[in-house]
């Protein structure tokens, strides 16, 4: 059987989506990392949406095992007392990051008050603004009114 080899256009093909592949992976290992989950091949199959025939291809398994995550994990035996200092450990880094969010509501809570402050300030200058115009264009018409009382010819003046 005579089997043809690949140009080398296809071997460019399949290794732009070999590596395609490989960063999708790397990407949902990174995220599932942030969260501080354990990557399964289940959950990665879910993020890139790749076929586990894929998972299971040697250049996959490589990135895996470089990663020590899915089959190639370490395998942890955790006694009850690092697990109960790892639980402190984690509400004490809990309790840190709640209190720096309960500093940044503060805050937050603080410019509002601002906010709301200087809007009132602008809505009582606005409210005396508008009294002040309404007082002075009952003044301009109570001087056109007399002018034209005296007779003066009103025609040239610019009237509202």
């Amino acid at each position: 059987m005579i089997t043809k080899k690949p140009s080398d256009n296809m071997k460019k093909m399949y290794a732009a989506k070999r590596n395609l592949t490989l960063s999708k992976i790397q990407e949902a290992i990174d995220d599932i990392h942030e969260d501080n989950r354990i990557v399964t091949k289940k959950e990665l199959m879910e993020i890139t949406g790749l076929s586990s025939g894929t998972l299971s291809q040697d250049y996959v398994k490589k990135l895996l095992r470089e990663n020590k995550v899915c089959q190639f994990r370490e395998k942890r035996v955790v006694n009850n007392e690092k697990k109960a200092q790892l639980e402190k450990d984690i509400i004490q880094n809990l309790r840190r990051e709640n209190e720096k969010l309960i500093s940044k509501i503060q805050d937050f809570e603080i410019a509002i008050d601002q906010y709301d402050q200087k809007i009132l300030r602008q809505r009582d200058e606005y409210e005396k603004l508008e009294h002040n115009h309404l007082l002075l264009k009952g003044k301009y018409q109570q001087v056109l009114e007399y002018l034209d009382a005296l007779g003066v010819n009103l025609d040239s003046l610019p009237l509202v």
